[in-house]
């Protein structure tokens, strides 16, 4: 018998965005996406200055590096508090409310964290990049104007919705390797 779904292939399923609330945790509410929003700044910063040739190059991608490092020893004290919680709640934690192993952990949620930031990146490039150039000039930008309150907490929906699309991607992929 074929398995045929009813759900459209365009839309992820309820797991992944179910997956992508679960990570909204550490990402929001425990202000890891500062870190991984830095991270992608300092980076396009980077790139942007090998196109014009500066030296300052090395500078930006070790800032970047940092933030990466940060984001990710913030991930995983974030990940112990929360198993310490459950621990202390739960003799015997539910299954739903575990986290996944250690590598599948690292490597899914915290790239898909780290990744779900980008498009949000990519918004606040086109406006450093187009608007302000255009109104402002340089000495304006360093006005208190571009803040994580107008970046990350307005655009918290791209970055949910790229979570859950991201996650749908691990999903096939995983049930893609098992056929």
């Amino acid at each position: 018998m074929s398995k045929i779904s009813w759900f459209p292939a365009w839309l992820p399923y309820p797991q992944s965005w179910m997956m992508a609330v679960r990570l909204a945790i550490p990402a929001y509410f425990g202000a890891n996406v500062i870190f991984a929003f830095e991270f992608w700044r300092y980076s396009l910063v980077g790139v942007l200055l090998t196109v014009t040739g500066n030296n300052a190059l090395i500078f930006f991608f070790a800032v970047s590096a940092v933030a990466l490092l940060l984001a990710f020893m913030w991930f995983l004290i974030l990940t112990k508090l929360y198993t310490f919680l459950l621990k202390l709640l739960w003799s015997n934690p539910p299954q739903w409310l575990s986290l996944p192993k250690f590598k599948l952990l690292i490597v899914r949620d915290f790239g898909i964290l780290v990744l779900s930031v980008l498009p949000i990146v990519a918004i606040f490039a086109i406006y450093i990049l187009f608007f302000t150039s255009f109104k402002q000039s340089f000495a304006d930008l360093k006005t208190p104007r571009l803040t994580y309150d107008s970046f990350l907490l307005r655009f918290w929906w791209l970055w949910f919705i790229s979570a859950a699309y991201l996650y749908q991607l691990s999903i096939r992929k995983i049930s893609g390797n098992d056929k």
